[in-house]
């Protein structure tokens, strides 16, 4: 098997952190031809990363189908609840981060660009988050993970989301998203000190730099 990935995708980033954390021996390799190119359509039809390819040669889209994937063919160390109510609260999260977070922070990452930004489109975007974080914040169980005492799929999904809100939210003149939210503070602060969440930022943070530097 290998991953087909790339450093600044956030969901990339949360099967990277489900590998590290699982310390599996699984390559993660850029897509052949780069995202979206007619040649990696071949192998991922999607265009998109990640996708995982099997041992039988087929490959496998979806970020969050990929984690459940891996969790099963290596349950241990387990990243998801050992109980059904701790199983549906991770899926909750990954739901609410992936359709209700995701698009209008996604929607600010243009407007970090001076010569592009729309400041009815940014203030838009902040009035939709807004709510969206409370939510988020709601149904979190920092204990002091996402949904209990140790790493999970939720926790994989969430932090690569808010390695970018952390930056993109001050970037354009917002608070900090995690400021104000004690759910959410007390998650972010945990989530970071885990080995895998740390590396998988500091990938982040490098491409991060790096994409900006060629804006620059």
């Amino acid at each position: 098997m290998k991953l087909y990935s790339v450093d600044l995708s956030p969901f990339a980033a949360r099967v990277r952190t489900l590998v590290y954390a699982k310390r599996l021996d699984l390559p993660c390799v850029a897509p052949p031809g780069g995202v979206g190119s007619d040649e990696y359509r071949r192998v991922n039809p999607t265009g998109k990363v990640p996708a995982l390819l099997l041992d039988d040669g087929s490959v496998l889209p979806e970020s969050t189908v990929i984690c459940e994937y891996l969790e099963d063919r290596f349950p241990k160390p387990a990243l998801r609840p050992a109980d059904a109510e701790g199983r549906a609260w991770m899926r909750v999260i990954c739901q609410l981060a992936d359709l209700y977070v995701w698009p209008p922070l996604h929607a600010l990452f243009p407007h970090v660009d001076p010569a592009q930004r729309d400041a009815k489109a940014v203030a838009a975007a902040f009035a939709e988050l807004a709510p969206r974080y409370d939510q988020l914040a709601a149904f979190l169980r920092p204990a002091p993970y996402a949904v209990g005492a140790s790493l999970t799929i939720a926790d994989c999904a969430l932090a690569p989301f808010f390695f970018f809100a952390t930056r993109v939210h001050p970037m354009l003149g917002d608070k900090d998203p995690v400021a104000g939210r004690p759910a959410l503070a007390a998650w972010w602060d945990a989530v970071r000190r885990h080995d895998a969440v740390a590396r998988v930022e500091g990938e982040l943070a490098r491409a991060l730099a790096a994409e900006l530097a060629g804006r620059a």
